[in-house]
């Protein structure tokens, strides 16, 4: 085989598969050439935020090959895929060697980070409304609860008020003579 001559890792991926795990270490991109996957972030409660839905043509999992760094996202295949790895290494070369391709990954992880902020901020917007919400609810009840016991020591208080009886007991009555 002739020097420089690249074996690209082409594989098929059966949809639901999970080719990328936030956390983990990231050491090669992946080229889709068909197929779909979705791009997600696992929040510490366990429940997923899909960031974006990508198809053929598009890369995946190159910030942290660029960056020798972990994984930002999770990616799971959406419908089943043919992806290509590309090696970290084979990639920074690759961008050294070609500004049209170092542009174009900018502009793309430029456009992706941009639109994750969009949806990172909607989601921020909705759960300030919940939290308004939610404090109206408690407010709300609150003030029910408050009235209703108010209510109740009214019609109670005289069933338990104590009867004063004809020539009680004073307080000195039991002290020592």
């Amino acid at each position: 085989m002739a020097h420089g001559t690249k074996i690209l890792d082409r594989q098929f991926i059966p949809a639901g598969t999970l080719v990328i795990e936030q956390g983990a270490q990231g050491n090669r991109a992946f080229l889709i050439e068909s197929g779909a996957v979705e791009v997600f972030v696992r929040n510490p409660n366990g429940s997923e935020t899909l960031l974006a839905e990508l198809g053929a043509g598009a890369m995946v999992g190159e910030m942290a090959a660029l960056s020798e760094g972990v994984r930002s996202a999770s990616v799971r295949t959406k419908a089943d895929c043919v992806l290509i790895g590309i090696p970290a290494h084979d990639l920074t070369t690759s961008m050294k060697a070609s500004e049209s391709l170092y542009k174009r990954l900018i502009r793309m992880m430029s456009s992706r980070m941009k639109d994750t902020n969009m949806k990172l901020l909607q989601r921020e917007q909705q759960l300030a409304e919940a939290e308004k919400a939610s404090r109206r609810n408690v407010d709300s009840v609150a003030a029910y609860l408050s009235e209703k016991q108010s209510k109740i020591q009214k019609e109670l208080a005289p069933a338990f008020a104590l009867p004063k009886a004809e020539g009680g007991f004073q307080s000195g009555d039991f002290s020592k003579d």
